[in-house]
C-alpha cells in the first residue's frame, strides 16, 4: 500500500520525464529515474518483511486487574542496518484497552502493553503487523494471529477479623456448628421397622439389650450473603464500580476460604450459590468477571446521583427482594441515594449497605429498610475496596452478636 509521501514521490517521478521532454532538458529524467528505483526498492522490502513476521501472542491469558498484561510479536527478520518502521496493532476495537505505542524489548520483539484498570473480558485480535520504509514511501499490513482472550480478574484483597455466617441445625434450633460437610451425631432411639441397619449402635444395643439405632442431625454450612449493585447510576465513575466489584470478590473468595456457602445476587437478576469445596475461589471470580455495569455512569453533564436514568429493557427497578438470612451484605455505590437497595423476605435479617466512592470513610446511623417493616440497614462509606473491608469487619463482628 503505497502512503501519501509515495503517492507525491511517485507523481514527481512521472511528472520529471515529461518536463524533460518539454525543455529538451535530458538531465531532469534522472531523478525520476531514481526515485522509480528508490520506490520499487522500498515496496520489494515492505512485502518481503510484512511476509515473515511472527504471529502475536500474549504473555498470560488472565491478570489481576491492575496488573501489566502484553501482546508482543517478533519482529520481521530483515538485516539490522535497515530501519524498518514496525507498528503492532491489537485488534479492531481494542484501542481503548491498547496502551501507548509499542515498545521494543531486549529481544528485538514488538510488545503493547495493554490496559487492566477495568475487570472483565477482553478480545484481542486480529492483530495485525504494521510496517514501512524508512522513508515512509510504502506500507503493508499482515495479520499476526487470530483473537484472543484476556481474562481480567477482580482484585482480591485480604478480609480482616472473623466472618460473618449463619449456621442452622434440622434439629437444634440456634446451636452453631463448625464448618463442616455431612451429618452430627444427635441421639439415640430405639430400632423402627423399615431403619437403615448400617445405623444400628451396636454397644449401646448391647448394654441396654434393646436395639438402638443412631438419630443424626444434617449440618448446614454458614452461609454469606452478598448483593452487588451493577446499576452505573448508583456510582459516581467507573473506577468507584471497579473497586466494589473488588469488595464483593474479597469477600466471596473470604467466604471459601472459611468454609462458608455463599449465595450471591446482582441487580440485573444474576445469581450465585457456591458451596465450600475443592473448587475454592475459582467460581465467584469467573461469576464476578461476567459482571458488566448496566446504564451509564454520570458523567460532568450528566444525570444527578439519585436520577432515575432509562434502564436497559427487561431490567426491573426494584424492589429486590432476597431470601436472606443473618448478614446480608449490600455492595453499592456512594450515588445509590434514591434507588431501591435488596430487602431480605426472612425475618432476623440485618442489612450492611457498603458505599464505595466516597471523599473519606465513614458511617451512617442505622436507619429503616428500604421498604417500611422490613430490616434495618446499616450505611458505611469508603473510599475504596480496602477501606470498605475494613469497616465490613467491624460491623460484623456486631452483626455476630446480633443475629
Amino acid at each position: 500500500m503505497i502512503t501519501a509521501r509515495g503517492a507525491g514521490v511517485l507523481g514527481v517521478c512521472l511528472l520529471l520525464p515529461a518536463c524533460a521532454w518539454l525543455l529538451d532538458t535530458p538531465a531532469l529524467a534522472a531523478p525520476a529515474i531514481g526515485g522509480l528505483l528508490t520506490l520499487g526498492a522500498a515496496a520489494l522490502l515492505v512485502r518481503a518483511a510484512a511476509a515473515n513476521g511472527g504471529p502475536a501472542r500474549l504473555d498470560r491469558a488472565t491478570v489481576t486487574r491492575g496488573e501489566q498484561a502484553t501482546l508482543t510479536v517478533d519482529r520481521p527478520t530483515v538485516p539490522r542496518w535497515i530501519p524498518l518502521t514496525c507498528e503492532l496493532l491489537a485488534g479492531p476495537g481494542t484501542s481503548a484497552e491498547s496502551g501507548p505505542g509499542p515498545t521494543t524489548g531486549d529481544d528485538g520483539a514488538l510488545a503493547v502493553r495493554l490496559a487492566t484498570e477495568n475487570h472483565g473480558v477482553i478480545v484481542l485480535g486480529p492483530s495485525v503487523l504494521r510496517v514501512r520504509d524508512p522513508l515512509a514511501l510504502f506500507g503493508r499490513d499482515s495479520r499476526a494471529g487470530g483473537t484472543r482472550t484476556l481474562r481480567v480478574l477482580p482484585r482480591i484483597l485480604p478480609v480482616p477479623g472473623p466472618g460473618a455466617g449463619r449456621t442452622r441445625s434440622a434439629q437444634v434450633t440456634g446451636r452453631a456448628l463448625a464448618p463442616r460437610e455431612g451429618s452430627e451425631f444427635h441421639a439415640l432411639r430405639e430400632y423402627r421397622p423399615g431403619d437403615d441397619v448400617r445405623r444400628v449402635h451396636w454397644a449401646s444395643s448391647a448394654r441396654t439389650a434393646t436395639l438402638l439405632v443412631r438419630q443424626d442431625t444434617s449440618v448446614e454450612e454458614p452461609t454469606r450473603y452478598l448483593w452487588l449493585d451493577t446499576r452505573a447510576g448508583c456510582y459516581p465513575d467507573r473506577a468507584a464500580f471497579e473497586e466494589a466489584v473488588d469488595t464483593a470478590a474479597s469477600l466471596a473468595v473470604d467466604a471459601g476460604r472459611r468454609g462458608h456457602a455463599l449465595r450471591l445476587w446482582t441487580s440485573d437478576g444474576a445469581v450465585l450459590d457456591a458451596a465450600p469445596g475443592p473448587a475454592g475461589p475459582a467460581r465467584p471470580l469467573e461469576f464476578l468477571t461476567e459482571v458488566t455495569p448496566t446504564g451509564a455512569f454520570p458523567g460532568p453533564d450528566g444525570p444527578e446521583p439519585g436520577a432515575g436514568a432509562a434502564l436497559p429493557a427487561g431490567l426491573s427497578r426494584g424492589p429486590y427482594r432476597v431470601p436472606a438470612q443473618g448478614l446480608l451484605t449490600v455492595v453499592t455505590g456512594e450515588s445509590a441515594s434514591g434507588h431501591p437497595l435488596p430487602t431480605p423476605t426472612r425475618r432476623g435479617c440485618a442489612v450492611l449497605a457498603l458505599h464505595l466512592g466516597a471523599a473519606a470513610p465513614g458511617s451512617d446511623p442505622s436507619g429503616a429498610g428500604p421498604v417500611p417493616g422490613a430490616a434495618p440497614v446499616r450505611h458505611r462509606h469508603a473510599r475504596d475496596a480496602e477501606q470498605a473491608l475494613l469497616l465490613w469487619a467491624a460491623a460484623a463482628r456486631t452483626s455476630r452478636s446480633r443475629v
